[in-house]
């Protein structure tokens, strides 16, 4: 059976200067049913594509994310994620921390008017708001920011951190106000958004997409012990403390599993969102 792709708008956020539209795209058959017979239609699984709407405002777009765009906007190669100015000051500490770390030292920044699509994919998209924050995201989930937001780099410290909260060194932090936009194999309705407020949060697993830059995360050993983590391979978990917003996904081990047959690699300590994607 043949299929047309069809549009509609699922998601929109609009901030100074641009506008975040959710396209998905689902499968139309172009054949008609045929009278008194059922047939069973299997449906390709949708894709999903960004649109951004730029009204003379600033967005920084993920590296390699721009499918097309159209109207008067320039794009820029910047080293401070969208920031002015900067320097050469700037752009050696960018130079020294991604080569440090493995990370693109440039962002691609676009100025000015006109609309802005992404690659298509299955993921689903996660739009947001930051007013005056900062927001931590998990590494591979980061699509877009517009608005008066800047993205840099955000580094776990310690090597617990890095052998044990399954992201990298290097993960991206979004400062000031404005949307994103995030990606994610799971659906925005299966996300938990957790308020702490100089509360304290445990999580046994890769489980988390983003949370606000005021929590301190730290990775520690779990009650097991370092004899239970060699036999269950839960040996760390994160913790999260202070006050603020955590974007909590309990169902992503189970969307990273393959859907027929197979072992799956993802476990309760899988690695980062990209490890899952296989970026």
């Amino acid at each position: 059976m043949q299929y047309k792709w069809q549009p509609r708008t699922t998601q929109t956020l609009q901030t100074a200067g641009a506008q975040l539209r959710v396209l998905e795209y689902q499968a139309q058959p172009l054949e008609e049913p045929l009278s008194g017979y059922h047939q069973p239609v299997n449906r390709p699984a949708p894709f999903r594509q960004l649109q951004i709407d730029m009204q003379g405002g600033q967005t920084v777009l993920e590296p390699g994310a721009l499918q097309w765009l159209r109207g008067d906007i320039d794009m820029e190669a910047s080293a401070t994620g969208g920031a002015q100015g900067g320097g050469l000051g700037g752009l050696l500490r960018g130079a020294v921390t991604a080569a440090a770390t493995g990370e693109g030292l440039f962002k691609t920044v676009y100025r000015g008017a006109g609309s802005i699509y992404t690659e298509p994919t299955r993921l689903y998209y996660l739009l947001g708001e930051l007013q005056g924050d900062d927001l931590i995201v998990d590494d591979g989930a980061f699509v877009t920011a517009a608005g008066q937001i800047t993205v840099g780099r955000h580094t776990n410290r310690g090597l617990a951190n890095m052998m044990g909260s399954g992201e990298g060194r290097v993960q991206p932090r979004l400062s000031g106000s404005g949307a994103f936009c995030l990606q994610s194999p799971v659906h925005p309705d299966e996300f938990q958004t957790l308020d702490l407020q100089g509360d304290t949060l445990k999580v046994d697993g890769n489980l988390v997409l983003a949370y606000t830059g005021s929590l301190e995360m730290t990775v520690e050993r779990s009650a097991r012990g370092l004899l239970g983590a060699g036999k269950t391979g839960e040996g760390f978990i994160q913790v999260y403390r202070g006050t603020g917003q955590i974007w909590l996904a309990p169902t992503l081990p189970l969307a990273a599993r393959p859907s027929l047959g197979g072992s799956s690699s993802v476990a309760a300590g899988a690695g980062s969102l990209s490890e899952i994607l296989g970026n």
